[in-house]
């Protein structure tokens, strides 16, 4: 696990005395902020996120100098979000438990539910737990994770339980999750119990997916992806038993030339749910004659909780973005623990969903630690920092002193290329 953060001041005293040359002076004439920095909604997420059916995003944010906190008010509880890249797939489950709500009203709902009720068994319920309920500080896993990467963790938590087949549910439920571009394993326990009371009504009320989704106002389809576009593991995942899933995973990993040891590190991990294991491994089969593909996922392995695994699954799907857009990425580097592209021409990528890049005591001493591990790198021909959220101007000062460009709302960009 992870050594205890050491108290600020002595990590400005590290910072300072361990950066090196433009991180080192950038310290020296800016105070490290401090944490957590605080922020407004409004001003780092688009209006049309703000608020929804049956839930509103409270006004103030707050960041550890790498990812957002966020707190939510919804019809379920208050719900509190480590992430943008989680609080994507959040808003995208409460927009599918809204419409879920408006189909249980129509009369094609409500005539299945009386011919299901009459089934002598009902087996769908408590099949999937909430393990990691709400993050208990802003000092998120995933800032810690960023800055201590190759440090060894163990797994924690719990995915998504395997699905009861029984009368089809598992087969419905990942029917409905497809058609609301929804994870059918998530964590979100208001969306599970929808999910299996939908599902047993399907399979014990004669309700189909056809006639549910044409009562449906809007449609179904409310994925909020990381990418920003479809992603082809939506028919194994549909389709497909977790068990089913697994091996192909397994399969496709091995062909990436992934060693059996990282791949059953990565498949053991229960911080991913089928749902985003499937994702990460697509997004990197994608990426066809990019080699070493396996650094990244010896990096995957090691997530230890939920947010962190939907952070690196929306990170693998980035880089992917970036290679279709571009065409142009030969092969995976390690910069002390951190996955990075090098494309054809020899430039260095760095992409990430991070939210916010605060000039803290942690960055600067990971900045320099990769400054230096790219220095042994021989025959690269430029660095850029892709980052989907904002960087500060001390933090991009710094780095453009140390020869990156630096490329704030990535994704935005990318879906322009």
């Amino acid at each position: 696990m992870f050594e205890k953060m050491p108290p600020i001041a002595l990590c400005t005293i590290m910072a300072l005395a361990l950066c090196g040359s433009v991180f080192a002076s950038a310290a020296l004439s800016q105070e490290f902020q401090k944490t957590p920095v605080v922020l407004q909604a409004s001003d780092v997420l688009p209006g049309d996120l703000l608020q929804g059916p049956d839930y509103s995003v409270r006004a103030t944010v707050l960041s550890d100098g790498f990812i957002n906190t966020y707190d939510l008010d919804t019809y379920y509880g208050p719900l509190k979000v480590e992430s943008t890249a989680l609080l994507l797939k959040r808003i995208g489950e409460l927009k599918a438990l809204a419409q879920i709500e408006q189909l249980k009203k129509s009369t094609v709902y409500m005539n299945a539910f009386r011919q299901a009720a009459r089934a002598p068994v009902r087996t769908a319920e408590g099949l999937v737990q909430d393990p990691s309920g709400t993050v208990s500080d802003v000092a998120s896993g995933i800032g810690r994770f960023f800055t201590n990467v190759g440090t060894a963790v163990s797994s924690g938590g719990s995915g998504g339980n395997l699905l009861n087949s029984a009368l089809g549910q598992a087969a419905y439920k990942r029917q409905y999750a497809a058609e609301f571009g929804i994870d059918p394993y998530t964590s979100y326990e208001p969306l599970q119990k929808a999910l299996n009371d939908l599902a047993w009504t399907a399979a014990a009320g004669g309700l189909t997916v056809k006639a549910s989704m044409m009562v449906i106002p809007g449609g179904a389809g409310l994925v909020l992806g990381a990418a920003g576009s479809a992603d082809s593991a939506t028919a194994i995942l549909r389709d497909k038993t977790p068990a089913e899933i697994a091996a192909i995973n397994r399969s496709t990993l091995a062909g990436m030339g992934v060693s059996d040891a990282s791949i059953d590190a990565f498949m053991g991990n229960t911080s991913y749910d089928p749902y985003e294991q499937a994702l990460l491994v697509s997004a990197l089969a994608e990426m066809a004659g990019v080699k070493d593909r396996a650094i990244f996922i010896d990096k995957a392995a090691a997530a230890f909780e939920e947010p962190l695994a939907v952070f690196l699954r929306v990170r693998a799907q980035l880089m992917n973005l970036y290679n279709s857009k571009t065409h142009s990425v030969q092969r995976f580097v390690d910069a002390d623990g951190v996955p990075l592209l090098l494309t054809d021409s020899g430039k260095l990528i760095a992409i990430f969903p991070l939210d916010y890049i605060a000039w803290t005591p942690n960055f600067a001493r990971k900045a320099r630690t990769v400054a230096s591990a790219v220095k042994q790198m021989p025959g690269f021909s430029g660095k850029e920092f892709w980052v989907t959220g904002k960087v500060d101007p001390v933090v991009r000062k710094a780095l453009e002193a140390n020869g990156w460009k630096v490329q704030e709302l990535a994704r935005e960009k990318l879906a322009r290329m």
